[in-house]
């Protein structure tokens, strides 16, 4: 039903080849990194073979390890090629990692999903970071949702590094994460603060009111942008886009066959389509889809994801196994949009099967939400026992998450046994939180166990727990 990405082959250099290459510390980091963009698709498997032959072909040289730049951009081309450990290996082994090779490790782990790994490394380090690595780390704050940490290198950078330059470097991530926490006043003070006649500043202030659900201002901030004669690029139609809804999202997909061609940006059609289904509409999310020449992983996981939160999970799955037959290699968001499309719609076997081949077949280590839609999967079909011994064999220790998972699906079977079992744990694991508690006690009240219902009523009186009220926002035009 789904049509298959071409795969191109590359294939590595031969032995008798390699001397034939100038792998000396100048050439080698412009042919790693060019190995590991260019052969095949970013993150394939030719790719990972080439880095890995050059890798070798210098150690035998005497290149490796003793140049730092190439030393970097070897750890840059291992993360580029999908090998986060190999990168991370190739950067324990630089005698002196400068701030360079930091920057570098840093942003392969923020690459990987792995910010708080990054920050963590970042703490420990001894180098005196310069503007790059401080907007590598802000960045790092952003996709981790730290506000604090990206607050202190804020105040760090404007303090150790010349203004305009910091901001330059650091600052469309700043503005992004102010706005990501609601610190939209500031958000804009930092705007205000940046080259006017630079896109990447606009794309972060339009992206920073559009990821607030400010999307009048988005608007608002783009038709600016336009009206100052900064032309904008593709970044700028991702920002835009988050901010539309049906009509004005057609009007920039007129806008992006115009301007950028059909189909040549991944990038860009993802965001596309992310947009048609987050307004429901799958097939114009499915045509878009189709129309990208060279499709990436995230175009892949964007469009099952589409297929899985309109409730097409057949098809979702569907897809899934076309992206397995043409080559690509999943990563840890297929692995959680697979499995949540399988809850979305209650294929609970396949959901299993499914977290048993990604694991064996592709090496991925199941993530503490992974986990959590398993439990999920199993207790929203009745199948408790089977979710709570899950929970037991779980590699890592299970968080509120999955026992939350396990009681909110113990409330819709009104379940109070299973639902005890996974009350005490979270009242161990987040004494503060007050959902739990009234949670337990309305399955206790459906019950019809009055006392112990008013019990667990108690401990909230008693320990001054309070539900926050729901919240409504409308909007008046």
């Amino acid at each position: 039903m789904f049509e298959h990405a071409r795969c191109s082959t590359s294939a590595a250099p031969a032995a008798g080849e390699r001397r034939a290459l100038l792998l000396d510390p100048l050439s080698l980091p412009r042919l790693l990194i060019s190995a590991a963009t260019s052969c095949t698709s970013p993150g394939g498997a030719t790719a990972a073979l080439v880095v890995s032959s050059l890798h070798a072909a210098a150690l035998k040289l005497g290149v490796l390890p003793s140049s730092l730049p190439a030393s970097n951009a070897l750890v840059s081309a291992y993360s580029l090629s999908g090998l986060l450990p190999c990168a991370f290996r190739a950067f324990s082994l630089i005698p002196h990692p400068s701030t360079g090779s930091y920057t570098t490790i840093i942003s392969a782990l923020s690459r990987h999903g792995r910010p708080q790994d990054a920050l963590s490394l970042f703490s420990s380090s001894p180098v005196c970071p310069d503007a790059e690595l401080l907007s590598c780390v802000v960045s790092c704050c952003r996709r981790a949702s730290a506000f604090l940490p990206a607050r202190a290198a804020h105040a760090y950078g404007i303090k150790t590094v010349p203004v305009v330059a910091f901001y330059a470097s650091a600052g469309p991530a700043l503005v992004a994460l102010y706005a990501m926490c609601g610190k939209v006043n500031a958000a804009k003070r930092i705007f205000d603060l940046m080259d006017g006649e630079d896109v990447v500043s606009w794309n972060a202030m339009i992206g920073g009111f559009a990821g607030a659900g400010m999307n009048g201002e988005a608007w608002d901030c783009f038709r600016e942008m336009r009206a100052r004669g900064v032309r904008g690029n593709a970044r700028t139609a991702v920002a835009v886009l988050g901010a539309c809804d049906l009509e004005s999202g057609r009007q920039v997909h007129g806008y992006i066959v115009r301007n950028h061609g059909a189909g040549s940006n991944a990038i860009l059609w993802n965001a596309l389509m992310n947009m048609y289904s987050s307004v429901g509409c799958v097939g114009n999310a499915e045509h878009v889809f189709f129309e990208i020449e060279r499709k990436d992983v995230v175009s892949w996981n964007v469009m099952i994801g589409a297929l899985a939160k309109n409730g097409h999970g057949e098809r979702a799955l569907e897809l899934v196994d076309a992206m397995l037959r043409c080559g690509m290699q999943p990563d840890s968001v297929t692995f959680t949009t697979v499995l949540v499309a399988c809850c979305y719609c209650g294929l609970v076997d396949e959901g299993l099967a499914l977290y048993e081949r990604f694991m064996e077949n592709y090496s991925l280590i199941p993530s503490m939400e992974q986990c959590a839609c398993i439990v999920d999967l199993l207790a929203r079909a009745g199948r408790f026992r089977e979710a709570v011994e899950f929970i037991r064999q779980m590699p890592i220790r299970p968080n509120a998450i999955v026992w939350g998972a396990l009681l909110s699906a113990s409330r819709t079977h009104h379940n109070v046994e299973y639902a005890q079992i996974a009350f005490e744990q979270l009242v161990q694991l987040e004494p503060e939180n007050p959902g739990n508690f009234v949670t337990m006690s309305n399955i206790y009240s459906k019950a019809r166990m009055v006392e112990d219902a008013k019990r667990v009523r108690m401990m909230i009186d008693r320990d001054d727990l309070v539900k926050p009220y729901g919240q409504s926002r409308v909007r008046a035009t």
